[in-house]
């Protein structure tokens, strides 16, 4: 069960760090607490005693360098693969092996290493939210002394993680500093980062290029120009939404594909589109409850709509009756589509590839979500998964594939669904057999064989 902003808290405290040979490590030894709202996240069965208890035992100053060298990326990179952060999966985020697992470093605190055992813990940017992923140990490993218990997931307010997380930055130098240890590395990155939390535009750079999956000081340089013409061009949502999906060698294509697009939009613009204006004006935009899962209000939005048009669960949506749309094929895979809201035409949304019927009706059917809750001039459908991705995916799988009417196709809401069946229901809505089996596991719990 996903827990929606619990609150991320770190409890601490100083211990002797006798026999600790390091420094900086001997005067922030503590006997630490992680916990998530109610979840302790350093509960541990400890490998000599055979006892459990809700702390571990190590320096606070590795823990503190992790996150001050990976602070951007902590604040603005929603890159990570999706099937890394699935509950079901249990890799270790430790290891060269692969260029995934070594992005998934910058957001594991496994990776804050320097010989301590440290959870399991994903620390994952989904825009206005971050999302916290942690996972028990399967057995102790060789070596360890502990083994973690604690599994789940929540999602927190952004801000709220970045100021816990600052804070316990600050609350290490000080420790250090009232210990008579200066000039550590630390000291000098987290210095540097305030510095340019102070300097807007190096700040937004900085976000830019986290945003891309870049190392600011590293990685990002050699497609400087291209991020700073980004920015010229694009702004708002478009910007953000185009930095969560481009390749970074494919800036430029990209930025000449949405120049096209926005002209073919232009150009295209036909007869007026009464049923989009009456939608915009009858739907409840921008006051979702806080703590509402982005797919949740996807949800109820798509429920929302089927009812202004009165149409029933079980009905096919005819997305093609409201969205037209063309195609200008785009380099970069992660930039679906292009749109812009409607005026007094019928909304065109140029696809970034030729699609087959199914996956395009999902992909207009996104789009539209776009048109009737935001009020942007232009927007993207993009590969990313940050939260307001989440909630037009959910609000497209509704739309087009409801709950109720995917049970009444399956004769009730089943328990286990045949992987044949979840086809045939597919192809009765039209969209792709993932929609509906997404469908099924999250809004009617059902177990999937086949």
């Amino acid at each position: 069960m996903m827990d929606a902003h619990p609150g991320l808290n770190f409890r601490w405290e100083w211990e002797p760090g006798d026999g600790v040979r390091a420094a900086e490590h001997q005067v922030t030894w503590a006997r630490l607490e992680i916990w998530v709202g109610s979840d302790c996240l350093t509960l541990v069965e400890d490998r000599e005693t055979q006892s459990s208890r809700r702390s571990i035992y190590c320096s606070m100053y590795p823990l503190a360098e992790w996150i001050a060298y990976n602070w951007w990326f902590l604040r603005a990179d929603a890159r990570p693969i999706p099937e890394f952060t699935r509950p079901r999966t249990n890799l270790s985020i430790v290891g060269p092996q692969s260029n995934e697992r070594g992005r998934l470093n910058r957001h594991g605190l496994q990776s804050a290493g320097d010989g301590f055992a440290w959870p399991y813990l994903l620390i994952m940017p989904q825009g206005k939210s971050t999302r916290l992923l942690w996972r028990r140990d399967q057995a102790v490993s060789p070596g360890r002394p502990v083994r973690f218990l604690s599994q789940g997931e929540a999602v927190l307010d952004n801000q709220e993680v970045e100021q816990t997380l600052a804070a316990l930055v600050e609350a290490v130098l000080t420790r250090l500093r009232e210990q008579g240890v200066t000039d550590t590395f630390l000291e000098k990155e987290w210095s540097e980062v305030l510095r340019i939390e102070k300097d807007e535009e190096e700040k937004e750079f900085c976000l830019a290029a986290a945003r891309l999956g870049l190392d600011p000081f590293s990685e990002a340089s050699e497609v400087e120009s291209e991020i700073l013409r980004a920015a010229e061009e694009l702004s708002g949502d478009v910007f953000g939404d185009f930095l969560d999906a481009v390749s970074p060698q494919n800036i430029g294509t990209g930025l000449h594909w949405i120049s096209r697009a926005k002209r073919l939009i232009h150009k295209s613009a036909s007869q007026a589109s009464p049923t989009i204006s009456e939608l915009r004006r009858e739907t409840r935009r921008g006051n979702e409850a806080r703590g509402s899962r982005p797919w949740e209000v996807g949800w109820r939005q798509a429920s929302e709509v089927r009812s202004l048009l009165s149409t029933a669960p079980e009905e096919i949506f005819l997305i093609d009756d409201l969205v037209d749309s063309k195609i200008r094929t785009v380099e970069d895979r992660g930039l679906q589509a292009i749109g812009s809201t409607p005026s007094e035409a019928t909304p065109v949304v140029v696809l970034g590839r030729q699609q087959s019927t199914r996956t395009s009706r999902f992909t207009l059917t996104r789009a539209l979500w776009h048109m009737l809750y935001e009020d942007d001039p232009l927007f993207l459908v993009t590969g990313a998964y940050t939260d307001r991705q989440k909630m037009e995916r959910a609000f497209a799988a509704e739309l087009l594939a409801p709950a109720k009417g995917i049970a009444e196709r399956l004769g009730g809401t089943p328990d286990v669904v045949l992987l044949e069946d979840l086809e045939e229901v597919a192809q009765y809505f039209r969209v792709p057999p993932m929609v509906v089996e997404h469908q099924v596991e999250n809004q009617l719990s059902a177990s999937i064989i086949g």
